[in-house]
């Protein structure tokens, strides 16, 4: 990405719109992260946070910090409070018994209480990086100590976390039919019940969090620039905060250096460094290290889970009952009540034909960093429980785990089919997928390779997972404000060169986003690709847009420019039409030309370059529309592994994905995706898990992060199969590929454990992470 087109100047600085280009060039170096813009007399800030997870503020003296040398100023939460708003949730979820949910607001700065370990107290800025971080060290924070939770699984605490809450419980939440349920359970041959642990996960970018605020006193506008997924969902946040109008907060994006959800939101530290250059008349910089980021990025998942599924003597699924408890951290993001609610709850039951389904959930309150979307956002979540679930019946019922799974899952469906969950899906290869990826996986030469591996004293295992997505971010939408939609906007300007330039409202972190558009555009059109530019990240050229997560940037962003690009044509057949004294209806479009056939039989021909050339502006426009119906990318991932029952040390060997992600647009990309989201996975199956409150402790005193994110030597290449069915909900019949992995491959890589371990008991026990020493314990536990 490049910057062009510059537009926001003010005295010693100049910012200027994104342009999107390949995300090639973050790998070659010329992408530009926010960290790498530098601007004229910027200045630093450096957050103090609370060491303690929970505890109460008796007092804060920053008088050495303010004197030290090069400090500029230094805020403390009751120098804003009045004046800055905290940062609320935008989800309506209300309890089940129809009470609201407890709202639990993050302050800019926390005035009375800490509840985290992380919790900003103060905000120290000064002329370099380091003046600023020695001056943060001289804030002199008296805490009183708190008793804290650090699980939602905690007993009880004298103090609460909030008031409100006394039992540190949020909200509680219904889906389903339970009565139905109930009746079914108690008639069924079968019922098997597993509990299982989804661990909080940190998101982990390439680069952290980072921002630069800017003050323009003449027009009094404030300017954000941040590695966000979306300017307009930060802006609207910050907006209120402030109690600013929208049209003077603008917001930009450059390069985002990775996403995962954790740069959804607008956090504390995009409205400190906005405020301090509004006090300061001069741009205030803010970049988190990467320790910092364990702190105050929200983390994923968090959920402790108690199934059940019922089944007839034929193995036919009936019912499944899922109950959650969810670790919402120590307060209410602005996306998170859905996360472990809304967003999961459509593909609990997969395409899988189940009677009824109930789902209940318990969100609490905890002493930890708060909790949003991560990749995949609540349907990793549920995936892994049903996919695990099917598998431990399949193994108690000595059902084979194919066999049982293709009892229950539909054929190719070409027409749309509702889940047991109510879920409409305009069709997928549903069986196909799994006969498809077992097939490609050898699954039937299996037995053979475990022997194999038995004779060198490993043992060998093979699982699979089918995986059903809802792609477009539908419930997201209508749970912000009831009935809506996800909306994007699409902006065209026709140069007399012969260029093209749209403007869209997502946020391209490593999709690549340009290229699709720029497809669309050029078949659309009849011009070459290459003239054709494409340009996201900046609130101020995109009146709107949804950004970009749940994978429905492609949904979206293409129904907004087929739009778009069709109006343009249509005023070009308008201006024509004048011209030459004939109906607009008369005139023709296609390969980059007008055509007419006047009364007298002469026709009249011109290029759409040649329009723009002439009228200028003539062609050029925005387009509005709202996504009504997402996407429904499925699939099935086989994993292949062996332990080392010396060590617990677990190799994959092959990983094969079989996807149906409708009409694959860019090859490259979607095996980008792929690759990415399956490491994701893996990784959360085998390696990570956040840290808890006292690991956090140690970091905010100066420890390193005992993190272990995957490297090469832990991920294989993923064998890729492409089985898509084109999607009748958008134009280009795509459906959402970002995610899918995230979902798969837990279960996949957990059933395959499961497999190699399953002859010892200790096994059954096994959580992810399952990590070599957990591992160890299960294969020696009793000799």
């Amino acid at each position: 990405m490049r910057f062009t087109n510059p537009s926001v100047r003010g005295p010693g600085h100049d910012v200027a719109g994104p342009r999107a280009r390949s995300e090639h060039d973050l790998v070659r170096g010329t992408g530009k992260y926010v960290d790498a813009l530098r601007f004229d007399g910027e200045a630093h800030g450096c957050l103090v946070r609370s060491p303690l997870p929970h505890a109460r503020i008796r007092r804060i003296d920053s008088s050495r910090a303010a004197s030290a040398p090069g400090v500029l100023t230094v805020i403390t939460g009751h120098d804003i409070a009045a004046t800055i708003r905290p940062l609320g949730c935008v989800i309506g979820l209300r309890s089940d018994d129809g009470t609201p949910r407890v709202d639990a607001d993050r302050a800019v700065l926390a005035v009375d209480r800490v509840r985290h370990v992380g919790d900003g107290v103060a905000f120290v800025v000064a002329d370099t990086p380091h003046r600023a971080a020695t001056a943060a060290a001289l804030v002199d924070v008296d805490y009183e100590p708190l008793p804290y939770r650090s699980d939602a699984d905690s007993p009880d605490m004298e103090v609460p976390i909030w008031a409100d809450a006394p039992d540190d419980v949020c909200f509680k939440w219904r889906f389903g039919d339970a009565p139905a349920c109930r009746e079914l359970f108690a008639a069924a041959d079968h019922v098997v019940r597993i509990s299982l642990t989804s661990p909080r996960l940190v998101p982990y970018p390439i680069e952290p969090r980072a921002a630069v605020g800017f003050f323009d006193e003449q027009t009094d506008t404030m300017t954000l620039l941040a590695n966000t997924q979306g300017v307009h969902f930060v802006r609207s946040v910050l907006a209120r905060a402030f109690d600013r109008d929208p049209q003077r907060l603008r917001v930009l994006t450059p390069a985002v250096g990775g996403g995962f959800g954790a740069k959804i939101y607008a956090y504390p530290e995009h409205a400190l460094v906005l405020e301090s250059a509004r006090r300061l008349r001069r741009p205030v910089r803010w970049t988190a290290t990467r320790s910092e980021s364990f702190l105050s990025d929200t983390h994923g998942r968090g959920h402790v889970t108690d199934a059940a599924i019922a089944l007839d003597k034929d193995g036919r699924f009936l019912a499944l009952s899922v109950r959650p408890t969810v670790d919402l951290g120590a307060y209410l993001s602005q996306l998170a009540p859905l996360t472990a609610t809304g967003v999961g709850a459509p593909v609990q039951a997969g395409a899988y034909r189940f009677q009824a389904v109930e789902i209940n959930v318990r969100a609490m309150f905890t002493n930890n960093v708060p909790v949003d979307a991560f990749r995949g956002a609540g349907r990793p979540e549920a995936t892994y429980v049903l996919e695990r679930l099917i598998d431990r019946a399949a193994r108690e019922l000595s059902f084979d785990p194919a066999a049982l799974r293709a009892r229950n899952l539909p054929a190719t469906q070409t027409r749309p089919l509702t889940a047991a969950t109510g879920l409409v899906i305009d069709g997928g290869r549903f069986l196909d997928n799994q006969i498809r990826c077992l097939d490609v996986a050898d699954r039937a030469g299996f037995e053979a390779r475990r022997r194999e591996s038995a004779a060198r004293g490993r043992l060998r295992g093979f699982g699979f997972a089918n995986y059903l997505e809802s792609n477009g971010g539908l419930q997201v939408a209508e749970a912000m404000r009831a009935g809506a939609f996800p909306v994007e906007c699409a902006a065209l300007t026709f140069s007399g060169d012969g260029c093209l330039d749209i403007v869209v409202g997502t946020q391209s972190s490593g999709q690549d986003h340009a290229v699709p558009l720029q497809q669309l555009a050029a078949q659309r059109l009849g011009i070459d690709p290459q003239h054709i530019t494409v340009r996201e990240g900046d609130s101020s050229v995109a009146p709107l847009g949804a950004g970009t997560g749940g994978s429905k940037s492609l949904l979206t962003s293409t129904a907004a420019l087929d739009t778009a690009l069709a109006d343009a044509v249509q005023r070009g057949k308008q201006v024509l039409a004048d011209k030459w004294g004939v109906d607009a209806g008369a005139v023709s479009y296609a390969d980059g030309r007008f055509l007419a056939d006047a009364a007298a039989g002469e026709w009249f021909s011109s290029s759409i370059d040649e329009v723009a050339a002439h009228w200028p502006g003539a062609l050029d426009g925005r387009s509005e529309v709202s996504l009504r119906n997402g996407s429904f990318a499925n699939g099935c991932h086989a994993c292949e592994l062996e332990i080392d029952p010396d060590t617990g040390c677990v190799t994959v060997l092959r990983y094969i994905a079989v996807d149906d992600f409708g009409r694959v647009i860019n090859e490259g990309a979607v095996r980008g995706q792929v690759q990415g989201a399956v490491a994701h996975g893996i990784a959360q199956a085998l390696l990570e898990r956040a840290p808890g409150c006292e690991e956090l402790m140690r970091i905010a005193a100066g420890g390193a992060a005992a993190y272990t994110p995957p490297t090469a030597c832990e991920i294989p290449d993923v064998e890729w199969v492409d089985n898509g069915l084109p999607s009748t909900t958008n134009v280009l019949g795509a459906k959402g590929c970002g995610e899918s992995g995230t979902a798969a491959a837990p279960p996949a890589v957990m059933n395959a454990i499961a497999d190699a371990l399953q002859d010892y008991p200790a096994a059954a026990g096994i959580q992810m992470p399952a990590r070599p020493t957990v591992i160890w314990k299960a294969i020696h536990e009793g000799g």
